[in-house]
């Protein structure tokens, strides 16, 4: 199994991003690439069934949401270097779903870990992808921009040791809060990456908008400070 894609989420608007998706990323992985989807259970869940029609190694799981048991102190996030922008039910959902999404391809690797792990949202429509080398097991390159303090987590690309730190924070975020991590997507990514020894690059060369569900487009997110590191 050499290179898998990880869909965590909710569908949203997989339909309308798909052909972007497979035109700038999928078919350069091709012909040995596996799909793991673990998405919400909801009216949109259908859509993933759309990778059904152009792939052969496609496994889909949709799951209810769940009770989620811990919650982060009221303040947690306050500090974060930029705002959330969801309630915190809404990011531990996130995080719980990227570890579901990393049990269920587990469960079918049959004890051969892959090449190439990709990090992919449903909801997000590419302009444009340049491959990058294939990473070392610890390796993990992410967007040089959207990074908001840490690293963009919509997307990636990496290998299988950086994956398990990638994917596997959801159990982690009471160990890192009271370490002093402030409670924010980006911040959570990049801290379990390099508290384990993860190598984090922020040199992949892409480009991708966010589609929500009625149609409105959300484009990439450049900070001044993304800037500043990729003229530096």
């Amino acid at each position: 199994m050499k290179t898998v894609v990880i869909i965590s989420g909710e569908a949203r608007s997989f339909d309308v991003c798909y052909p972007s998706q497979y035109w700038q990323v999928y078919r350069h992985y091709e012909p040995d690439l596996h799909f793991f989807v673990t998405v919400k259970d909801d009216d949109d869940a259908w859509k993933m069934d759309v990778l059904l029609e152009k792939h052969k190694n496609v496994s889909i799981q949709k799951l209810p949401d769940p009770d989620i048991l811990y919650m982060p102190p009221g303040d947690a996030g306050k500090f974060a270097p930029y705002a959330n922008a969801a309630p915190d039910r809404n990011l531990m959902l996130q995080h719980w779903g990227n570890k579901k999404a990393f049990e269920f391809m587990l469960s079918h690797c049959e004890g051969s870990a892959p090449e190439v792990v990709i990090r992919m949202r449903a909801d997000i429509f590419f302009h444009s992808f340049n491959k990058p080398y294939t990473p070392d097991t610890n390796e993990c390159f992410t967007p040089w921009w959207g990074r908001f303090g840490g690293v963009n987590d919509r997307f990636a690309v990496m290998g299988a040791t950086a994956a398990n730190r990638y994917f596997n924070i959801y159990d982690k975020i009471p160990e890192l809060l009271e370490q002093g991590c402030p409670f924010h997507p980006e911040t959570l990514v990049y801290e379990s990456l390099r508290k384990q020894g993860a190598l984090v690059t922020r040199d992949l060369k892409t480009a991708f908008s966010t589609i929500r569900k009625n149609g409105q487009q959300r484009p990439p997110e450049i900070m001044l400070e993304d800037l500043a590191d990729l003229s530096a």
